[in-house]
């Protein structure tokens, strides 16, 4: 029989990576365990256990960067991290139904609209009801099969409904249809604000020499024709490694994206500090400006900080050459 993950403690860890992300610090195993731990009395052991799970079964995304690995959401993956070789996990030996990280790629959110209004329940359809309808379509056979699908369809139908997606009353889904592109929250994160600075290359940007772009999208697998809403959009490349991704995969506003492209953009394994130029050094200490997506150290600002800034503010970062970037520091 096929071990999965505990879906309670799946949704422990998930809120975990978020929180360790909203201190800006890397979401690590060492943290997730600690942090589940300290909030649920969960021991270490057991954590790291079901993070192991979770990343099988595609509940939770790991990333490996100069030998350090660190941990995502993959509904929520924040900045762009680049698809390696081995990175997806390998079906369990005995599974039955397809390899685990045919998940990885499922919009739950689709899935979710087109059952419950499919289903046609007045007062709303229950995620039992959901799950079945799912499991009648014929051209669901390769998702609905998979272990984990249950599991991944109630986290689905969570996030849905904290993202405004979905209405929940009692046990009841229905979709929420308040706003006018049918989605009850914005494509875009609110973090950013309406209107970005412009941006220039720095001197030490310009003139370098750019990786050829990989034609896929590291997050949806799409193309620059087909994105995740089988919608043509560009694709960003990191000037480094080649690695793509699309703005909405991103989570990247209109405003950022048309200055992340007059840029020499970095994904987040190649971040180098646009300050001091160091690639790797205190990378758990970098902060990134929502103008221009560039890194910065906490001690390579002016004034230097000494802790990691919490919630929004403005910061004030000056590189060696006297380039000021103003933005906010994200997770």
């Amino acid at each position: 029989m096929v071990k999965l993950a505990n879906p309670l403690y799946t949704e422990w860890i998930l809120e975990a990576v978020q929180k360790i992300k909203k201190q800006k610090q890397r979401p690590s195993e060492e943290r997730i365990c600690h942090a589940v731990s300290t909030s649920h009395g969960l021991d270490k052991k057991t954590v790291s256990e079901q993070l192991e799970l979770s990343v099988q079964d595609g509940s939770v995304l790991k990333v490996t960067n100069k030998g350090l690995a660190s941990y995502k959401d993959p509904d929520n993956p924040g900045r762009f991290s680049s698809v390696k070789p081995g990175t997806f996990p390998k079906p369990t030996k005995g599974s039955k139904g397809p390899p685990c990280n045919d998940l990885r790629n499922v919009d739950w959110n689709k899935l979710l609209k087109r059952a419950i209004e499919g289903l046609e329940e007045p007062n709303g359809s229950s995620l039992k009801n959901i799950e079945k309808y799912l499991r009648s379509q014929s051209d669901l056979t390769g998702t609905t099969n998979h272990p984990a699908f249950q599991q991944r369809l109630r986290l689905g139908a969570k996030r849905a409904v904290n993202n405004g997606r979905l209405l929940k009353e009692g046990p009841q889904y229905r979709v929420n249809s308040g706003s006018s592109d049918g989605k009850g929250a914005p494509q875009y994160p609110s973090a950013f604000p309406s209107s970005l600075p412009p941006v220039s290359l720095l001197p030490h940007e310009k003139d370098q020499p750019r990786a050829d772009p990989i034609p896929i999208c590291s997050f949806c697998l799409g193309t620059k024709e087909s994105n995740r809403e089988k919608k043509p959009e560009e694709l960003l490349s990191c000037a480094d490694c080649g690695s793509s991704g699309h703005p909405s995969c991103l989570k990247f506003c209109p405003e950022l994206t048309a200055n992340v492209k007059a840029l020499r953009w970095q994904c987040i394994e190649c971040k180098t500090c646009s300050a001091c130029r160091v690639q790797g050094k205190n990378a758990d200490n970098m902060l990134f400006c929502d103008s221009c997506d560039r890194g910065f150290h906490m001690e390579c600002c002016d004034p230097p900080l000494s802790r990691m800034p919490k919630g929004e503010l403005s910061n004030h970062i000056k590189n060696e050459l006297g380039v000021q970037v103003r933005g906010r520091a994200r997770a």
